[in-house]
């Protein structure tokens, strides 16, 4: 096996090195990171150079790991230099003071060149030299953030970042530079005995550095000549005067991890680990030692020992407690105002227009508001908000998408979401679309009670903005504020299940086709610990489960659970700041438009104190704005959405029946369960609505509760505490919100709004049991001294779980425009559907079935037509015509050379054959040929094919049916009459006859016709594929609209395309079916799961099972699912969501 050869190999290489040392007497090492009894003292000693598993795979473990065992064996400093980035910074300096061990910060920088070399020398990775840097100051942090930030921007390739030394001298101050690993420029001259060269360039880092802040940094990792170079090296100090240091060049926390740590470095370089020798380091000795061990190892060079302590004694900066960041001041204020005054005559002036005039409820709420934001010096933090809403305008105006001078509070560009929806400062600016008053929203959440001396940590506002303006927005923003001051957050891509598997399969050299078969599989949701088991159960795997390579490959992918794989952008988040962020954070290249993103995370961004801005694209806002100009266009009528009637009936009538398909927020099977259960009447049970399907409220069956409590079905339900009653009577005891698990904090476990707030974000990390558990301790410490028995203490804390939930303030937000979209629905189908067709994709459903909820809503949907159809979908007619981007192939630059060649203005007008069409468009035949396929060319009068019959299931023929496989034929036929030159161009030619050229096919049959369809526009424009089997099924398949008809328990069959899978944190499956008439809701239980997995996948479903009928909801609990008949063409279906 090629296991044991690697095993063995790696064996021999650590022995062989460690026997090759003259005069070094071993240290027997255990697995663990310990030694054996040794006669040596213990020096202190502290690990100046160690990479976490935020190396990106270098690095091959977690920041924890590392501090648990720094801890266990004696450390009382380590600092964190992980490769070109300082991503974990901030999370190693948390947890290294929470174990009491002194955080240091440092990076791992690569540079383009030694400093021995010509400027403009060169090396291509990975042969390029490296130091290590750590910060002894906040200007040496600073220092550390720009020299990283340069490595990254200057870069000329985005993924192999480095520094041309030349910038070093600028960017000195307050830092310690140790001279490298081996990898090092001094250390890589010294092993090739140019000493001269080495002391030239020693020479240069001491000039540059000084001699308190230079050291030769030596390592010994048992590997043939470290003993040899680092005598060389510490000889070569001494002449220069300079300062020698060991680190141990640390990879990962306990020997048994340098499997991983190869095996990822062979991944990273595309290798198997067979293949990547020569990349990876040389035995597995890179791993955290105790000063005892480190003593050992430098036994003739105590000096080196010392020195870590004392450097580690120096640095004194604290990236948790130092002032890093600076609140962005408002630059841009009116001569004669401060930034209070002008915020205030904003609100005002926007009130007055709102509300009519200047009402007492309005003043006190803005006085409340002004005095916490005054004391939080948040004022300037609002106004930059407000810019950014104007920002927005500016883009709607210069796009034709609002007329100019409407003010911004009346129709906002954008939609706030969170918990800043309840300030009424936000209403009155455009941040949001709720006006707090009318619902009674409480700032408690946005604007936490502090106790003195506590610092509220930078609320989040969101900001929803339609999909066309949004990519233009984020530019003008950078124009504002500059690319230093306005930079996107990073998000951490983690490995996952499938992507473990396949990339440690590869580097273990498993067969390419095992990995792909294995990861159909396995389930992506599950978590890496599950995997053993999963692939046990697979019969095809039975013969390999026990090889070697097989246990090591699951073994490495639980060790390689939730790693970090690479810094990517985060979707929506902008960072604002009052001076340039290369201070603060190092930023880098982004790998879309040229955009510069941070090295740090939401999570950590939010540590710091960062301003933090989401510009979230949201495709229900374009949707809106679409449907309300057609409107308009349509009937002359102008809606104020914000204004409609929130209390209509018939439209919760469609609510309570879940019509909400293409509603935003409500579509969903979870959803439409929930609110054919709960039936809300206003807009706050609509917030309770979109509320409740959060995994924090479902986890202790509290959606079951609420609705049960407020249908009047437990009237004697009580609090488990008399405190819980302020934070919890609103939701009938059902902590339903963000907001309330920090009033719960306040109330019950005597906490301040601050240390709630502190609590709520701690939830929402990933691992977050340590969280978890150290919150739980102050929950219940405080309950107790509220006089709260402790077991009430611990159940009202098991209530909040740490589990996702929305602030309720964004929950009325979503619920209104949830609400406005049901309005729409009912009132305006026509256009509804039209901008929920030009919006896609959105939502949970394909084109087919929101064209088949379009039907039952009376709207007629008309395929596409090369002579009627425009760019989107548009009314004719009464009806729904698709527009041409709808087509597979078709982009917008060629549906606009389309129409621009048949506009009146053109001179030629439509097209009048298909010859014409070619010969005017120029199109490439395959586009002609997905035209065909989705009937866009039907509408030829004089084709010569229009005389072919097409036979259909019901047994009727239409004599005017285009056959489009002979169409087809003739386009190409037409292609090559037309002269096309080998670079695509055309060339003028005489039209030249075909038919002779025409020949008999077998005539194309209606499944033909509805596959090129469904391939090319998603649907089909008539009819539906299950009337088209239907008679191919059993007798007893029971049709959708029949369900309805059978009790509670009954058996029941029912078959039709899977539309929609969700497989949620419970592990139960929902399926939605949909056929002819409507669709049927399946439910497989977790345990029916493993049994039915092999045939869930299929896109049609043949099920049978039980009715379950519960407070108004019905679902089908599967039982089994039968194999669908072979003569049936099988068709793509949507995956899991």
């Amino acid at each position: 096996m090629k296991l044991r050869k690697y095993s063995s190999s790696m064996e021999e290489n650590t022995n062989k090195n460690h026997k090759a040392e003259p005069g070094h007497k071993q240290t027997i090492l255990r697995t663990d990171g310990t030694t054996s009894a040794s006669s040596n003292p213990i020096s202190r000693y502290a690990e100046l150079h160690a990479h976490s598993n935020y190396s990106f795979q270098e690095g091959a473990s977690e920041i924890w790991d590392l501090l648990l065992t720094a801890k266990n064996i004696g450390l009382k400093a380590m600092a964190i230099t992980d490769h070109d980035n300082i991503t974990g910074a901030m999370e190693f300096s948390q947890a290294a003071k929470e174990l009491g061990i002194k955080p240091i910060i440092g990076v791992e920088i690569t540079l383009s060149r030694g400093l021995s070399e010509p400027s403009g020398t060169k090396h291509l990775p990975p042969n390029q030299p490296h130091i290590t840097l750590l910060a002894e100051t906040a200007i040496g942090y600073k220092n550390i953030c720009r020299l990283t930030t340069r490595a990254h921007v200057d870069a000329e390739e985005r993924k192999y970042p480095n520094l041309d030394p030349i910038v070093l001298k600028k960017h000195s101050q307050g830092i310690i530079c140790l001279s490298g690993c081996r990898q090092g420029e001094i250390s890589k001259l010294v092993d090739n005995g140019d000493f001269e060269s080495a002391r030239h360039a020693a020479s240069k880092y001491l000039n540059i550095f000084g001699k308190e802040h230079f050291f030769m940094e030596l390592q010994q990792n048992l590997v043939m000549g470290d003993l040899q170079r680092n005598q060389n090296m510490a000889k070569l100090a001494n002449d220069l005067g300079v300062g020698i240091v060991a680190t141990n060049n640390v990879h990962y926390h306990i020997r048994d991890r340098h499997r991983l740590n190869d095996s990822l470095i062979a991944i990273k370089h595309n290798k198997s680990l067979e293949a990547s020798h020569r990349e990876r380091r040389p035995n597995d000795q890179f791993f955290l030692k105790s000063a005892e061990e480190m003593s050992a190892l430098f036994k003739t060079l105590p000096e080196a020992i010392t020195n870590t302590t004392k450097i580690a004694d120096r640095c004194d900066f604290d990236i948790t407690s130092n002032s890093i960041y600076d609140f962005p001041s408002y630059e841009f204020l009116p001569p004669g105002h401060t930034e209070s005054s002008y915020l205030r005559k904003i609100c005002e002036e926007a009130a007055v227009r709102r509300y009519g005039s200047l009402k007492t409820n309005v003043v006190t709420r803005l006085d409340q508001e002004f005095a916490l934001l005054e004391k939080h010096q948040l004022i300037g933090f609002v106004l930059q908000y407000y810019d950014i809403i104007k920002i927005a305008r500016e883009v709607q105006e210069d796009l034709g998408l609002v007329e100019p001078g409407l003010p911004i509070e009346e129709d906002p560009p954008g939609r706030g979401r969170g918990s800043s929806v309840a300030l009424l400062t936000g209403y009155l600016t455009g941040l949001s679309h709720i006006d707090p008053l009318k619902f009674g929203l409480r700032l408690d959440r946005f604007l936490p009670e502090t106790y003195d001396g506590e610092k509220l940590p930078p609320p989040d506002i969101d900001l929803d903005f339609p999909r066309e303006i949004r990519t233009e927005l984020i530019l003008r923003v950078h124009e504002r504020w500059g690319y230093e001051r306005a930079v996107l957050t990073g998000m951490i891509s983690t490995y996952r299940t499938r992507g473990a598997i396949r990339d440690l399969g590869k580097a273990l050299g498993i067969a390419h086709d095992d990995l792909i078969r294995l990861s159909k599989h396995i389930d992506g949701q599950n978590p890496i610990t599950d995997l053993t088991k999963e692939i046990a159960e697979l019969p095809e795997f039975q013969d390999q489960i026990d090889a070697p390579v097989w246990h090591m490959l699951l073994e490495l992918a639980q060790e390689l659970n939730h790693f970090p794989k690479y810094l990517a952008q985060h979707p929506s988040g902008m960072i604002l700041s009052a001076k340039p962020l290369s201070e603060t954070v190092p930023l880098q290249r982004s790998a879309i438009d040229g955009r510069y993103i941070c090295q740090w995370d939401k999570n950590t961004s939010s540590d710091v104190g960062f301003v933090k801005i989401d510009f979230l694209a949201l495709g229900a806002l374009s949707q809106l704005s679409e449907t309300l100009k057609l409107i308009y266009k349509q009937t002359e009528q102008k809606i104020d959405i914000s204004r409609i009637n929130f209390e209509d009936s018939a439209v919760y009538s469609d609510i309570h029946n879940a019509d909400t398909i293409g509603v935003f927020q409500i579509e969903s099977a979870a959803q439409m369960q929930t609110v054919t259960r709960l039936r809300p009447r206003n807009l706050t049970e609509m917030a309770w609505e979109v509320g409740a399907v959060r995994p924090g409220v479902g986890v202790n069956d509290g959606v079951t509760l609420l609705i049960r409590r407020h249908m009047g079905k437990d009237p004697h339900w009580q609090f488990d505490h008399p405190l819980e009653k302020p934070a919890l009577e609103r939701t009938y005891g059902v902590p339903l919100y963000q907001d309330q698990l920090c009033e719960l904090a306040m109330h019950v476990g005597g906490m301040s709004g601050v240390e709630g707030e502190q609590m709520r974000r701690a939830f929402t990390r990933k691992n977050n049991d340590r969280h978890i558990e150290h919150w739980r301790k102050k929950f219940i410490k405080g309950a107790l001294k509220n006089s709260v028995p402790s077991k009430a203490a611990e159940k009202i804390f098991r209530k909040f779980h740490g589990l996702y939930q929305f602030p309720e303030a964004h929950a009325f937000a979503f619920g209104v425009t949830a609400y406005q979209m049901s309005w729409l629905k009912h009132y305006y189908p026509l256009e509804f559907f039209i901008g929920l067709f030009n919006n896609q994709p959105m939502g949970f459903y394909n084109v087919e079935t929101l064209k088949e909820d379009a039907v039952r809503h009376k709207v007629k949907v008309l395929g596409p037509d090369v002579n009627l159809s425009g760019e989107k979908s548009h009314v004719e007619s009464g009806a729904l015509r698709m527009g041409l981007t709808h087509v597979r192939k078709i982009s917008t630059a060629t549906a606009s050379s389309i129409l621009k060649e048949r506009s009146a203005t053109s001179g030629k007008g439509p097209f009048i054959s298909l010859a014409d069409f070619i010969s005017r468009t120029g199109i490439p035949l395959e586009i002609v040929n997905s035209l065909s396929a989705a009937g866009a060319l039907d509408s030829f009068d004089d084709l010569i094919i229009n005389t072919n019959e097409i036979s259909h299931s019901d047994g009727n023929s239409n004599a005017k049916t285009v056959d489009r496989r002979l169409l087809r034929w003739e386009s190409g036929l037409r292609h090559r009459r037309r002269g096309e030159k080998k670079d695509g161009s055309r060339q003028l030619a005489l039209e030249m006859p075909i038919e002779q050229d025409m020949v008999t096919l077998p005539k194309e049959n209606e499944w033909e016709r509805m596959i090129g369809e469904y391939a090319t526009i998603g649907m089909y424009p008539e009819g539906h594929l299950m009337a088209k089997i239907r008679s191919q099924l059993p007798a007893k398949v029971a049709k959708s609209n029949e369900v309805r008809n059978y009790a509670n328990g009954e058996q029941i069959s029912v078959a039709g395309l899977v539309i929609r899978r969700q497989r949620p944190s419970s592990k139960t499956i929902f399926l939605t079916l949909e056929d002819e008439f409507g669709h049927s809701p399946l439910l497989i239980w977790a345990r029916d799961y493993k049994r039915l997995k092999p045939l869930i996948k299929q896109s049609l479903i043949l099920a049978r099972g039980s009715v379950s009928r519960r407070e108004g909801t019905m679902n089908i609990i599967v039982q089994t699912i039968i194999p669908i008949p072979k003569s049936i063409p099988h068709f793509d279906s949507h995956d899991w969501s």
